[in-house]
């Protein structure tokens, strides 16, 4: 008890102890250490029972059995919320006293969710296996993985299975570890409602280490609910299973989302685990991407199949109409899914990029097909514009995950602006075609700008924001289109100040920071309000410090979006958008930083902007949006590191972002943003060749070619900023570039006089 692994779980678990206080979670009540140096810790005394014993005593049905372990979940949610990961949830971790109140204790394996803990307690795998309970540690635990609050959830629908069923999860033959983990990991648990069918069969005297042995005749007697197969099958059956998924993506978020599941199924809601059919084997492929390329390839064989045989149908008899409408309504279904369901379930995930352009690109080909056959049927000419919609922004679509085929983004964008204008003429009233014409408005507005057309894209805003305002006003309750509004409010406000209208830029931008407090705060858990707010923050704050000089105000309003992107992150880690917005977070405090004088702050942010970036690339290395943002953001740091003195090694890394950001620009030669940042980063390495010539340091021999190679490089920059100031593009802050660099160019060339002559 005195090794060094046992002392330092033990101050670990005291440190943890000491900052949770919670009616269900076991209280700290004195900690000090013995006149020997032994540390110690008083808690407060816990009589009661595990909660499956509790339960099975006083034979509590589903409803009861179901509130009391919403209250382990409440407390469990609170430790997560603490950045407390339990990692030894148990039923003998899980004490029911007399009055009925759950408490959670035992957190001697807890793991802190900082970024410094593990090297702190020099905790090692292999230890932790030792220290769990293999029977209800998660498929990461017991591979040695990472360890995050959905290992938790993990743990706690082994609870809940033995709960309802009366059964672990698998049929385990024994109890070592080894064997568990090998069981564990090669097989799937059946359906709760199956091992309680399974143990009515077997009857009391079929016993394995996965069976529990409380059962008595009452709890298997079909007129009651406990144990009951048939109380257990659907909703119970799909909450627990989601939460004992495999992979930690798949379940639940968070405890909090998976005790909400079982409220909606006590108050006899819809449940969002969905059931296992297409959509779960299809979903099998996001692990990785080979496996994400197989399942995309069964899902296209599938919808390649099915349209033959739609086609086919078509034409038979009369007699086989009936069944050739239900296969194309199978097709279009199918499609739809694909589209709307698993293509959205993976577009934030690392390296889904590829996966995704395949997967829509194919449902595409076949909606295609359907609107020839189904004719002008509207319904269907709303799924295809917004499958247009979801093509583009995978193409090439600004600040989203994309392949930076720019010129395919903006064909897809247009088709589904087209599709949009039909269907309000068609029906002028219909809010969906309305909303729908209003994104393809905004999509238009985001090419325009890509293409550096402010003007156009200014004009595909307004648009887009009209339509949106007039629809707030007719459904003031409808939350979305609030949201919907607050966007158009946004990119209209930012374009403005693109074009340098100072005035029209902040009042616009000011109405979408407004609209989004006000949602967020009446939903403070709403993920995606909580992201639209952190970004309007950003974007108004950008604004500020473009077109005034009150930095410090707009340093106020990006550490508040920075607060909260490094929340959302910390809570999803795996999801791709949080992670750009912490990382465009980071970047937005360095730059007003620097503009404040602050260039430690400036080199600091950038780098942890940056190494979100690299990051994200190495994750998902065809993500052109990724490849962009690390380049700009390398450059960025190493103007910092220019300011600093460190010109030499700075040379280094923005000859990295040249070479990267010259290959995206020579394959999409019509995408203006890759070809301005490659004028930046040209114009930071004649900054760096400066730094070093007029370093005292450096040789007298080196200083002219130092000079020299400053010149060329802001001589490259200054023919791209010459071509985007004559097609009036060179606008706002970046309108004095070419001044700077005419300046340069001036130094460089007297410099170069002067030691030529010399």
């Amino acid at each position: 008890m005195d090794t060094d692994l046992i002392l330092r779980r033990f101050m670990m678990e005291r440190q943890i102890l000491a900052n949770l206080e919670h009616p269900n979670i076991a209280r700290l009540l004195e900690g000090g250490s013995t006149a020997d140096g032994l540390p110690y810790f008083v808690m407060e005394y816990i009589e009661g029972q595990p909660i499956t014993e509790y339960c099975d005593a006083r034979q509590f049905m589903n409803a009861k059995r179901l509130e009391l372990f919403r209250e382990v979940c409440a407390a469990l949610q609170y430790a997560h919320q603490n950045l407390v990961v339990h990692r030894d949830i148990k039923p003998s971790n899980i004490l029911v006293t007399a009055e009925g109140v759950p408490k959670l204790l035992d957190f001697g394996i807890a793991k802190l969710l900082s970024p410094g803990w593990a090297s702190e307690t020099g905790e090692a795998t292999a230890s932790m296996v030792r220290l769990m309970t293999p029977e209800y540690a998660s498929p990461e635990q017991l591979r040695g993985l990472s360890i995050t609050t959905a290992s938790d959830v993990y743990s706690l629908g082994v609870i809940l299975y033995e709960l309802l069923s009366g059964h672990h999860p698998y049929r385990l033959l024994s109890r070592q570890p080894e064997e568990v983990a090998e069981f564990v990991l090669r097989e799937e648990p059946e359906k709760p409602s199956t091992a309680a069918s399974r143990q009515k069969a077997e009857g009391k005297d079929a016993t394995n280490y996965g069976q529990r042995t409380t059962d008595d005749e009452q709890k298997t007697n079909p007129k009651s609910e406990i144990r009951n197969p048939k109380f257990l099958r659907g909703d119970l059956d799909n909450i627990v299973l989601k939460a004992l998924r495999k992979e930690p993506q798949r379940r639940y978020a968070s405890v909090q989302e998976f005790s909400e599941d079982i409220r909606r199924h006590l108050e006899g809601r819809p449940v969002t685990a969905s059931p296992d059919t297409f959509g779960y084997r299809a979903g099998k492929f996001i692990k990785r991407n080979k496996a994400a390329a197989l399942a995309a390839a069964v899902v296209v064989i599938t919808l390649l199949m099915a349209t033959v045989i739609t086609t086919w149908q078509a034409r038979v008899a009369q007699r086989e109409r009936a069944k050739a409408e239900q296969r194309f309504n199978d097709v279009r279904k199918l499609a739809n899914s694909v589209v709307f369901e698993l293509h959205d379930s993976i577009q934030n995930l690392p390296g889904s990029t590829p996966a995704r352009e395949l997967l829509v690109s194919r449902a595409l080909e076949y909606l295609d097909k359907l609107a020839s056959e189904g004719g002008q049927e509207l319904s269907l000419q709303l799924e295809l514009a917004a499958a247009y919609d979801k093509i583009g922004d995978i193409q090439g679509g600004f600040g989203t995950s994309n392949l930076g085929q720019r010129d395919k983004a903006a064909q897809s964008y247009r088709k589904a602006l087209a599709i949009g204008e039909a269907l309000v003429r068609a029906q002028p009233g219909n809010v969906d075609f309305r909303r729908r014409l209003s994104s393809g408005y905004t999509k238009l507005g985001n090419i325009r700008w890509i293409e550096v057309d402010m003007n156009g894209a200014l004009e595909a805003y307004g648009k887009g924001l009209e339509i949106n305002k007039n629809l707030a006003a007719e459904l003031p309750n409808d939350l979305q289109l609030r949201s919907d509004l607050a966007i158009s409010y946004r990119n209209f406000g930012y374009m403005h100040g693109a074009l340098g209208h100072a005035e029209e830029s902040l009042n616009n931008s000011h109405k979408a920071v407004g609209i989004f407090e006000e949602l967020a705060k009446n939903d403070s858990g709403d993920t995606n309000l909580q992201f639209e707010l952190a970004l309007s923050y950003d974007k108004t704050a950008e604004l500020i410090t473009a077109l005034t000089d009150r930095h410090a105000e707009a340093l106020v309003l990006m550490r508040k979006a920075q607060d909260i992107g490094e929340r959302l992150a910390a809570a999803d880690p795996l999801n791709a958008k949080l992670r750009r917005g912490q990382a465009v977070g980071h970047f937005n405090v360095a730059q007003v930083s620097a503009k404040l004088g602050d260039t430690k702050t400036g080199l600091e942010s950038s780098r942890k902007a940056l190494a979100i970036f690299d990051e994200m690339l190495a994750a998902d290395p065809k993500n052109e949006d990724f490849r962009q943002a690390s380049a700009m953001t390398q450059t960025f740091v190493c103007e910092m590191m220019i300011k600093t003195g460190q010109a030499a090694e700075a040379v280094k890394l923005l000859a990295e972002a040249q070479v990267a950001l010259e290959k995206s620009f020579a394959a999409s030669p019509t995408d203006e943003i890759a070809h301005f940042r490659l004028a930046n980063v040209e114009a930071a390495l004649g900054q760096g060749y400066s730094a070093l010539a007029s370093d005292d340091r450096t040789p007298a021999a080196k200083r002219l070619s130092y000079w020299r190679e400053s010149r060329s490089w802001f001589q490259k920059s200054q023919e791209i900023y010459k071509i985007f100031l004559a097609a009036g593009n060179l606008t706002g802050e970046d309108a004095v570039r070419l001044d700077v660099v005419n300046e340069e160019l001036a130094k460089c060339d007297a410099s170069i006089s002067r030691l030529t002559h010399q």
